[in-house]
Formats: C-alpha cells, sequence, structure tokens
C-alpha cells in the first residue's frame, strides 16, 4: 500500500499535501473557462468512457480540453485513450499533464512516482488537514480529507493552461461528488446512470448533494438504455425502461440523452481508440456529439431554453 503524500514532496521539501483552503486552486484554474465534473452514486456506468468520448468530440472541434483522472486508485482514462502509463516522475513544484491523442491533456494519480498497481492509501496524509475539517464542523474522517487533500494538489498544482474546458471523472459514490464540488465549486456536475431502478434512484442523494452546494446540475445521462441491433435498424430494450427519466423528472434535472449500448463502444475502450472518432456516423455517436457541444454552447442537447451550462460559462 502507497502513501499519496510518498509521491507529494516537491523541490525543496515542500509537502504539496498540505495544500490549505482552495484558493490555490481557484488561482490555478482561472483560465480554465468551463469545469465539469462526471460522476455516478454507483459504479460500471460507463461514465469514464463516455467522457473520453465527449472530450474527444470538442477536441475534433477545435477547443482545448484537458482530463483530470479522479479516481485514484482505479485510474482508466490513460487506458481509455490508449496511452502509456509514465513510468514515473521526478517530483517537482509543478506537474506537467501528459500530451493525450486529438491535443487533451491528461493528469490523474498515473503521475505518481513508481507507477504500479499498488493501491494508493490517503489514510494519515495530512493530520493538520484532518484536525482543520474537524475544528470547521466538517467532521471528515482521514481518509475522506487526503482524498480531498490529493485531488487539491493535483487541481492547484497542475499546469492546465488555458483550456476550454476541464472535464473531472470521479470515482462512484456520492462522497466523491461531495468531496469535488467542496473543492471547486465553480464545477458543474454530470450524472451517469444505468437504466435499473436500483442505479436511478442511487442518484438521488447525489443530486440533492449538488443542490445543497450550489453546483450547476448539467443533467442526467441514461448509459446502456438498449442494445442498438444494426441489422434491424431498432434499439431493444436492455433493462426496463422510464425509471431514469422518472427520478430526472421528480427532480426538475435534464435528462440529457438515453444512450444505446453499442458491442463497438466497449471494443474500441478496450482498444484504447476513441469511439467518436472511429464510428462517427452510427447514432451512439451523434448522441455524444449532441451531449458534447451541449456543453460547449451552455445549452441542452434536448431542449432551445437556457440549462444550468449557460451559468458555467457566464
Amino acid at each position: 500500500m502507497r502513501i499519496f503524500r510518498d509521491g507529494a514532496n516537491v523541490a525543496g521539501g515542500e509537502n504539496l499535501a498540505g495544500v490549505n483552503g482552495n484558493s490555490r486552486v481557484r488561482a490555478n484554474l482561472e483560465s480554465v473557462k468551463t469545469v465539469v465534473a462526471v460522476g455516478s452514486a454507483r459504479g460500471g456506468t460507463g461514465k469514464s468512457s463516455i467522457l473520453v468520448n465527449l472530450a474527444a468530440v470538442l477536441a475534433q472541434a477545435g477547443r482545448k480540453v484537458g482530463i483530470l483522472d479522479g479516481d485514484l486508485n482505479s485510474p482508466s482514462i490513460v487506458a481509455l485513450l490508449g496511452m502509456k502509463p509514465p513510468r514515473g516522475f521526478i517530483p517537482a513544484e509543478w506537474i506537467d499533464p501528459n500530451a493525450g491523442p486529438l491535443g487533451l491533456r491528461i493528469v490523474g494519480s498515473n503521475l505518481l512516482p513508481d507507477v504500479s498497481s499498488i493501491a494508493v492509501s490517503f489514510l494519515d496524509l495530512d493530520a493538520s488537514a484532518v484536525a482543520e475539517n474537524h475544528s470547521n464542523g466538517n467532521g471528515r474522517q482521514s481518509a475522506e480529507a487526503g482524498y480531498s487533500t490529493a485531488m487539491g494538489q493535483l487541481l492547484s498544482r497542475t499546469r492546465f493552461g488555458a483550456l476550454d474546458l476541464l472535464l473531472i471523472d470521479l470515482p462512484p459514490g456520492v462522497e466523491a461528488c461531495a468531496r469535488i464540488l467542496d473543492i471547486t465549486p465553480q464545477a458543474g456536475l454530470l450524472v451517469v446512470s444505468h437504466p435499473s431502478e436500483l442505479a436511478a434512484r442511487a442518484n438521488k442523494p447525489v443530486i440533492d448533494l449538488a443542490r445543497e452546494r450550489g453546483a450547476a446540475l448539467l443533467g442526467i445521462v441514461e448509459n446502456m438504455a438498449g442494445f442498438n441491433c444494426d441489422s434491424c435498424h431498432t434499439v431493444r430494450p436492455l433493462m426496463p425502461q422510464g425509471e431514469v427519466g422518472a427520478v430526472a423528472t421528480a427532480l426538475g434535472v435534464p435528462l440529457l440523452e438515453r444512450l444505446p449500448f453499442d458491442p463497438r463502444f466497449a471494443e474500441t475502450c478496450d482498444r484504447g481508440t476513441l469511439f467518436v472518432r472511429e464510428y462517427a456516423d452510427t447514432p451512439l455517436a451523434k448522441q455524444l456529439s449532441g451531449i458534447a457541444h451541449a456543453i460547449d454552447r451552455g445549452g441542452n442537447s434536448r431542449a432551445s431554453v437556457s440549462s444550468p451550462l449557460a451559468a458555467l460559462q457566464s
């Protein structure tokens, strides 16, 4: 088990795990026009795969896009983009993103020295941060405070440069959404769900949390809503339908798209290539493009009315 602080020491002995407050994060992200966190209460919804394809659509349209892989213990962005993880880096005051396809700027726990499959622990990362959280009445456990501190380090020390959009891929769970909205209150939240009733209802606390934090709710994407059958030109249901839409309606959140399952999408993810580039003419690729351009223009892919996306770019 590696402790995240093992890779946090910079030249001169300063420990970036002790970054205090969000002012340094805000200052470092001043040149980033829009920050969008992509999250879900449950794992396996395909949010990481969707995220990289949304990023690719916007990059192909000439936008400058960065991706922060916030799943520090199970990073997938590098593999999804067909990149080779670095063998390690010399700790320095600033972190330079890796260059991905289409000019994407990528950063994540893969930048830790001695990259391996060994899990990263956030326990006892920074005792002062834990103490401060308790003194402020937050009452976080040390692991939660450690994750926040690690993400704060990456967000405050990465030289993203001028970006039109920074996408943050979150690990599953309500807690991860809470932490990132604490660190980057300017971020909007895009929720990805399975069609199942359990998955749809599990995301209600995520949406409630975002509202409590005052974050812009971009909407819900229902992934794997059916099986895309090319031979019969239909989309066949994979699970009972309607629950995600019902939850979105009840909570007043836009249902941006219902994406069908396409086996080629899974295959490109395994190969580390981009579905929207290889199969640009498929219904799924066109739907993904619609979501991406909605984020870009600050509008809803399914409605002409203004959506919370506009507030992120004002």
